[in-house]
C-alpha cells in the first residue's frame, strides 16, 4: 500500500508557529476501493476541507513558518479528532452512508489508526520538539473550512470562525482582528461549539500541552474562486500572525 499520511511544507523553518491543516486531501488508498463512494464524493467537504491546504501553503509561504497538511480523506480516517471517538471514522456524514466504514472490524480500526493517523501526530510532535529545542515554546495554528449549508442544516452565515477550547491569546487575538477589518461576519466557536467537543489537533497539540493555540474554520464558498480566496485569506492571517508573533 502506497502511505503518504501527510506534507510538511517549509520544514526546516525556524518559526514557533506551527500550522496544521488535518483535511487537506481527499486520498484514499486503492486497497480500500474508494470506500464505495463515487469519485464524485472526494471533491465534496465530507472528504476535505476546500480551500484549506491552498491557505495553509500560502500562509506557510508568507511566514516562514513550518505546516503540516494530512493527505488522506477524512472520510477514511479524521485526524481532527481522538483516537477513541466514534467520529474518527463515520458511518455516515452530512446523510452520504460511507459503505466502505459500515461495520468495520476492531482490527481495521487499528490499523488505519496505526497507519494513518499516529504518524501524522508523530511528525506534529517532531516539529513541535525542534522548537522546544531551541528554547522556545511552539503555537499551534490549525486551517479548516466548512460548508454553507448541512443537508437539512440551517444556512451559516459566517465567513469565518475562530475556535478554541479553553479561552487562549492567540484566538482572542485573532478574533478581534479579523472582526476589526468589518468585511467579514467573523464569529467565536462557529460553526461549531469547540467548547462542547473538546477533540482536534489544536487541543491535543496545544491545549493539552499547555501551548498556545487557536483554530480557524473558513466558509468554503469563499473558495469558489481558489486563487483569489485563499490569495485574500492567506493575507488577512499573515498579516495578524506576523503582528502576534512580533509581540
Amino acid at each position: 500500500m502506497i502511505n503518504k499520511v501527510f506534507d510538511i511544507i517549509n520544514e526546516a523553518a525556524d518559526s514557533r508557529l506551527i500550522l496544521t491543516c488535518e483535511h487537506a486531501g481527499a486520498l484514499v488508498p486503492p486497497a480500500y476501493q474508494g470506500l464505495g463512494l463515487p469519485s464524485s464524493t472526494f471533491d465534496s467537504h465530507i472528504a476535505r476541507d476546500k480551500g484549506a491546504r491552498e491557505v495553509t501553503e500560502r500562509l506557510a509561504a508568507k511566514i516562514g513558518c513550518p505546516a503540516i497538511c494530512g493527505c488522506y480523506s477524512r472520510l477514511l480516517i479524521d485526524l481532527n479528532r481522538r483516537e477513541d471517538e466514534t467520529e474518527l471514522i463515520v458511518a455516515e456524514s452530512d446523510k452520504t452512508l460511507i459503505l466502505g466504514n459500515v461495520n468495520i472490524s476492531a482490527a481495521e480500526r487499528q490499523k488505519r489508526i496505526e497507519t494513518f493517523y499516529r504518524p501524522y501526530y508523530h511528525a506534529i510532535g517532531e516539529l513541535a520538539s525542534r522548537v522546544i529545542a531551541r528554547g522556545e515554546r511552539p503555537i499551534f495554528f490549525s486551517v479548516h473550512s466548512f460548508t454553507p449549508q448541512l443537508k437539512g442544516g440551517d444556512y451559516r452565515p459566517w465567513q469565518a470562525g475562530i475556535l478554541y477550547h479553553q479561552p487562549t491569546p492567540l484566538a482572542n487575538y485573532l478574533y478581534r482582528e479579523l472582526e476589526a477589518a468589518g468585511d467579514k461576519k467573523i464569529g467565536e466557536n462557529v460553526p461549531y461549539d469547540l467548547r462542547q467537543y473538546n477533540t482536534g489537533a489544536a487541543i491535543i497539540c496545544g491545549e493539552e500541552k499547555g501551548f498556545d493555540y487557536a483554530l480557524i474554520e473558513i466558509r468554503d464558498d469563499e473558495f469558489d474562486n481558489m486563487a483569489r480566496g485563499a490569495d485574500d485569506w492567506a493575507g488577512r492571517l499573515a498579516a495578524a500572525l506576523e503582528k502576534y508573533l512580533s509581540c
